[in-house]
């Protein structure tokens, strides 16, 4: 479920033109300051800022809801042109910590964001409306989502998994009512224009990923003239009627060959991991493990099955540093009956926090694109979708949730590029999350855009890497761009980032922060 989030999802279309949205007489008046104590406790450099903004901007004087903005400063100021407002794309991508993220040295001193465009920018990070640390919908109790799932890879639970998320919608229904329709991403662009007003600020340069370089595009094309420069990595189609639906298929068929490197890759390092050679070695373990969570629960709480282990095996797939601890974590289970570090990826924790996440992520990915409806036809996709797996079906939860949503469907808005400075895009040729050739349509539609391609690689984005799995040449491309304005003169192939290398000393890692908010 949570793979077709980590995307970056999202749609918009205001209605009417730029012009008839009223933009606040107001400017400059954004206070920033402490941060909440989570993300104070992780990225002390940051400093925040609560935006107010309409529910429902057809009634700007009605009910308000809150924005939270996150701020790294410039650490030169005698070198700052403007604002970098950063996106990291999924519905449920949280800007504020993604800020952070970027700007944070490690040990080394290295940092996401390379020094000079550090210098030339205050980062701003933003949970939109919905979203992480803003006001965020709930539609279910705290405990809903700490049981074991319906796995619909099996026949017999596709049932179980249509009712269960159909359910899921109604309680959404009841629990909102109105408000459900305010949480979509037209009007997230709408607080865009609201934040940088408040901000004091003409224009904003922006980073966007996946459903981030949809924002971008369609803020731009709402707000005329108010973007600097503009970097997307991966993108998302730009024709796609029935976005997340359609990319979610695609992943699943995309799915398939990632799972195969990781796989692959387990076996050349045989020498660490013990459990074969070659890929048919190493799936034959896979498939145990598949096999045993899917014959009986596991865990204490008898809480964790297929569907449990699929959701954290295939989310962290997508990027090289999970493969290593997903690898040991299989190896002490085929190997020595050790479940401990499975568990620790797989087991739901349930809570408000979860609770809150997967709302979020329904409220904006329902409401923004259209869905089919037809469940037969949802089930013909899926069943050609993953044909030749043991498990293309992870993806079917959300539009089993959105088939009917309450609050209905918006039309997602035609890309065109109208108001959008030359772009610089970058992706990678392999991505199973974003595939390849959304990128290539989006490259095609937007004109004086440059495409900066990764080859021979299936992480999800170039940029914004941690040190051990950087592309300086790549990075060395944003910079220039984002601070002097140059574009390559041409199309760019890059080659990948370095393989991880796995030591067979080192411990199975804890699961990543995503997976702790989400199981």
């Amino acid at each position: 479920m949570r793979r077709i989030l980590t995307l970056g999802l999202a749609a918009i279309l205001a209605t009417g033109a730029a012009a008839a949205v009223t933009t606040p007489a107001f400017a400059g008046e954004l206070e920033f300051g402490a941060c909440p104590a989570d993300v104070a406790g992780t990225y002390p450099e940051l400093k925040c800022a609560n935006l107010r903004v309409p529910l429902d901007y057809a009634n700007p004087l009605g009910a308000q809801v809150n924005v939270l903005l996150s701020k790294r400063a410039s650490t030169n100021p005698e070198k700052r042109r403007g604002v970098l407002l950063v996106n990291p794309g999924g519905t449920t991508g949280a800007g504020v910590l993604h800020a952070g993220k970027l700007t944070k040295a490690e040990a080394s001193g290295y940092t996401r964001l390379p020094k000079d465009v550090l210098d030339a920018y205050d980062v701003i990070g933003m949970d939109a409306r919905g979203v992480g640390h803003s006001e965020q919908p709930s539609c279910v109790g705290d405990d809903y989502w700490r049981n074991m799932q319906p796995d619909p890879d099996l026949p017999q639970q596709r049932d179980l998994s249509w009712n269960r998320w159909q359910a899921y919608s109604k309680a959404c229904g009841g629990k909102n009512g109105d408000r459900l329709r305010h949480f979509g991403t037209r009007n997230v662009v709408r607080d865009m224009d609201r934040m940088l007003t408040q901000l004091g600020e003409r224009k904003l340069s922006f980073l966007g990923s996946g459903y981030g370089a949809y924002v971008g595009t369609a803020f731009g094309q709402q707000y005329p003239n108010r973007l600097d420069r503009v970097v997307f990595d991966s993108s998302i189609h730009p024709d796609t009627k029935q976005m997340w639906y359609e990319l979610g298929l695609e992943q699943v068929r995309l799915g398939e060959g990632r799972q195969r490197e990781h796989l692959s890759w387990i076996a050349k390092y045989d020498n660490v991991f013990h459990l074969g050679k070659t890929f048919d070695a190493v799936n034959a373990a896979w498939q145990k493990m598949l096999g045993d969570f899917r014959a009986r629960p596991h865990g204490p709480d008898k809480n964790v099955g297929a569907a449990e282990l699929l959701d954290a095996y295939v989310s962290t797939q997508s990027h090289g540093a999970y493969w290593e601890p997903l690898a040991k974590a299989m190896a002490d289970y085929v190997l020595r009956g050790d479940e401990r570090a499975v568990l620790a990826w797989a087991t739901p924790t349930g809570g408000p926090d979860v609770e809150r996440y997967i709302a979020s992520l329904m409220t904006v990915a329902c409401l923004d694109t259209d869905w089919p409806a037809d469940r037969a036809r949802i089930e013909r996709d899926f069943t050609k979708a993953s044909k030749g797996t043991s498990w293309g079906w992870y993806n079917v939860t959300i539009p089993s949730a959105c088939a009917n949503w309450p609050a209905g469907h918006e039309a997602r808005i035609k890309t065109t590029g109208a108001g959008l400075p030359p772009v610089l895009m970058f992706a990678t040729d392999r991505s199973a999350v974003t595939p390849y050739s959304d990128s290539v349509a989006m490259h095609q539609r937007l004109r004086g855009s440059v495409l900066v391609t990764e080859r021979d690689s299936s992480t999800t984005t170039v940029t914004g890497r941690p040190s051990t799995f950087a592309n300086p040449q790549a990075e060395r491309i944003m910079k220039e761009y984002l601070v002097s304005g140059k574009l390559p003169n041409a199309d760019v192939s890059v080659p990948p980032h370095a393989e991880p290398v796995p030591t067979a000393t080192a411990p199975t890692a804890a699961p990543p922060a995503h997976l702790r908010l989400t199981n």
